[in-house]
Parts: C-alpha cells; sequence; structure tokens
C-alpha cells in the first residue's frame, strides 16, 4: 500500500501542477496486455496503462488487477461476491520482469488521445488513486481489470468511441472458454457453476472483460473527432515475446474421462455385483459428495452476488432433496417416492438446458448419470410404493 501512495502523490502533481497541459503533451500513454497464463488467475490474460512523461524518469504502470491474499474470509469473499480488487502502481521494469519471469508475452499499444484527453485521463486516474476509490468491489464480467480500463478510456475520449460489431457474437461462457482449457478442472467447475446469464451473448463493449479482447476491440476502435473517424490506438508492438514457446499438454478431456470411469464402477455396483453393503457404500459416498453440491447450487443460485452464477439449471439435477436422501440411507429407510422426484428432476435438466441455452460442459453428463443410476436404483421401478 506505501509504494501506491508514493505514486498517487506522483501522478497528483500531473494533475495539479499550472503546467499541465505542457506536461501532458510530452507524456505517452499506452496499452499494456498481457498473454494468458497457466495458473488460475492468470489464464484470461492481464492488461494495464503505462504513462510515460518525456524528458524525466517518470515510467509507470496502473494496474486495476491488485488484491490481497490475506483478506480475512478471503475465499469466501470471492465466492460470495464481496471481494474488493484496487488499483495501484509501480515501475514499468518491474512489471516487465514479472511477465518475463512467467513466460507470458506483452505487446505495447500507443493510445493516440490528444493533450485535452491526456489531462481527462491524469484527472481520471487521480481520482480512482484516492483512498476512498482505491478499492471497487470486483465482478469478473462486468467490473474487472480491464473494464476498468475500457471505461476510463471512454470517459477521456473527447467525443464518442465505435467499436465494430461481429456478425457472429459469442456468449460470455463461449468466450472465455479457450482460456479455461488449459486447467481442466477449473474449466469444468466454471462451467457448473455459472448459470443463464452466462449464456446471454456479450456485444463488442462487454466482450472486453477479457484483456485480449480489449486489445482487439480498442485497435479496431474508431474515436470521432470532428466527425472524422480516427484510430484509437498505435501499431501494436511486441515487448516480450513468448508466442513460440511451447504450450502445455492441457489434456481438457480429463474429467470427463474420471467421470466415466466412475459411471462405469457405479453401473457395475448397481446393475451386476448386487452386494447391498457394497451399494450402501458406494450411495453414502455418492450422495455425500452430491450432498454437498447441491448445498454449493442452493448458495451460487440465491446467496452469492456473483450474477453469473444465478439462474443455473444444474440446481434441476442436483437438486436440495439430495441431501435428505442422504439422511434416509443413513438410517437405513427407504425414500422411493423422493428418490423418483428427485430423478425426474434430474432429468428435466437436460431438455431444460436445452430450450433455456444453458451451455453444457461435456464432463457434467456423466457426472449427473452417476447420481441419477443410484436414484433409479431407489427408485424401485415395477414395486408398488
Amino acid at each position: 500500500m506505501k509504494r501506491i501512495v508514493i505514486i498517487l502523490a506522483v501522478i497528483a502533481l500531473i494533475s495539479g501542477s499550472s503546467a499541465k497541459a505542457g506536461i501532458a503533451d510530452s507524456t505517452d500513454v499506452y496499452l499494456l496486455t498481457c498473454a494468458p497464463g497457466t495458473e488460475s488467475y492468470s489464464i484470461y490474460g492481464h492488461t494495464a496503462i503505462r504513462i510515460v512523461i518525456r524528458g524525466q524518469s517518470f515510467d509507470r504502470v496502473y494496474n486495476w488487477g491488485l488484491f490481497d491474499f490475506s483478506t480475512p474470509n478471503f475465499a469466501f469473499r470471492f465466492a460470495k461476491g464481496k471481494l474488493d480488487y484496487m488499483v495501484g502502481a509501480y515501475g514499468y521494469n518491474d512489471f516487465l520482469n514479472e511477465y518475463q519471469s512467467e513466460g507470458r508475452s506483452v505487446w505495447s499499444q500507443k493510445i493516440n488521445f490528444t493533450t485535452a484527453e491526456k489531462e481527462k485521463l491524469f484527472e481520471l486516474i487521480n481520482e480512482n488513486l484516492k483512498p476512498e476509490n482505491v478499492k471497487y468491489r470486483y465482478d469478473f464480467f462486468y467490473d474487472n481489470c480491464a473494464t476498468r480500463i475500457r471505461d476510463i478510456i471512454e470517459k477521456a475520449a473527447s467525443d464518442t468511441i465505435i467499436y465494430s460489431e461481429k456478425k457472429k457474437r459469442s456468449t460470455f461462457r463461449q468466450l472465455i472458454d479457450p482460456n479455461q482449457k488449459v486447467l481442466p478442472w477449473l474449466d469444468f467447475g466454471a462451467d457448473f457453476l455459472l448459470g443463464l446469464q452466462a449464456d446471454r451473448k456479450a456485444s463488442a463493449s462487454e466482450e472486453m472483460f477479457l484483456p485480449m479482447y480489449l486489445m482487439e476491440n480498442l485497435t479496431s476502435g474508431r474515436i470521432i473527432r470532428n466527425g472524422n473517424p480516427e484510430a484509437l490506438l498505435g501499431t501494436r508492438e511486441t515487448v516480450i515475446d513468448f508466442t513460440g514457446a511451447a504450450s502445455e499438454d492441457s489434456r481438457p478431456w480429463i474429467p470427463q474421462a474420471v467421470f466415466y470411469a466412475v459411471l462405469l464402477f457405479v453401473v457395475l455396483v448397481t446393475f451386476v455385483f448386487g452386494s447391498r453393503y457394497l451399494g450402501l457404500i458406494t450411495d453414502i459416498i455418492i450422495y455425500t459428495l452430491f450432498s454437498v453440491l447441491a448445498l454449493l447450487m442452493i448458495f451460487s443460485n440465491f446467496f452469492s452476488d456473483h450474477d453469473a452464477m444465478h439462474y443455473n439449471l444444474v440446481i434441476l439435477a442436483i437438486n436440495p432433496i439430495i441431501p435428505v436422501l442422504l439422511v434416509y440411507i443413513l438410517i437405513w429407510k427407504k425414500a422411493v417416492t423422493m428418490s423418483r422426484i428427485a430423478l425426474t428432476l434430474a432429468l428435466l435438466f437436460f431438455p431444460a438446458a436445452l430450450i433455456a441455452g444453458q451451455g453444457i460442459n461435456a464432463a457434467i453428463v456423466p457426472l449427473l448419470l452417476i447420481l441419477m443410476v443410484r436414484l433409479f436404483k431407489h427408485c424401485e421401478f415395477g414395486k408398488s410404493l
């Protein structure tokens, strides 16, 4: 935090000086875009703004993607949608060293702002760096390190910025999917938790929540000046190049293979082996795990502030009846009617998701079939209730 306060004081000199226009005239502003990494926090890429004052030693990077792992209840606050991110600033070389060490490419593009627009940009950044504004409530799709830069560029522009709308628009889920393939279990988890909000098609402005799309759309974007469209960004320059580096084998099929293997075992236990005690142990394990997932579905659908998790139709299949059925199994009591209701709801998931347009990760299919096989076993079809 000390470093942020120091930079705040420096940039305050820019915005408060009587020679502000002269300083802005000798200032260059750049959009920095960083390639996705292979860690969970880096797979979507990153973006920042660089400000250089020619003839001075001022060369700083402004980053809206800072967060503190030591925040009390960090994981819960993130899941609940109550986690704060913050803006900070540090030296350009320090910024590059971080991405050099991670083996990630960095691209730089000059933002073609007029002197007045750069002055406005200084004011906006200075406002962001005030102690009462340095933190903001993070939202992955709608308010993150990339959308903050999109918004600040749009506000600093003296006129309208026009983006090129694509003929074929993608949903939020489709946009993040390629980035997540490097971490198959994270990809599965994200698809599992995201609801119908993530299946809405994103506009050119909205898809800029991803740094690579921010770079792409700002590059093709045009700012209208005196009725004439002008390029918003300059030529893309490669600052760090790792584009030729060998990529890791992500093996996106692993979750699917694991769940199909478990499904095969469950089918054999249910229809072939016929051991009562093996079936009981299997039930206890499966219903315990799916009870946890059912509680997670309730939390993410109704109690999380992440809008993208709401209206998740997976809750039809992994529904609140499952924990109740677990209790019945533990006390050795039958629950035929409830099992039939739970199975019916689970079967409804697939047509409901198809009609509503919710994306389904391939690994979710065998996962739900595992539950449905055991539910079917307890439904006792062919027997009277």
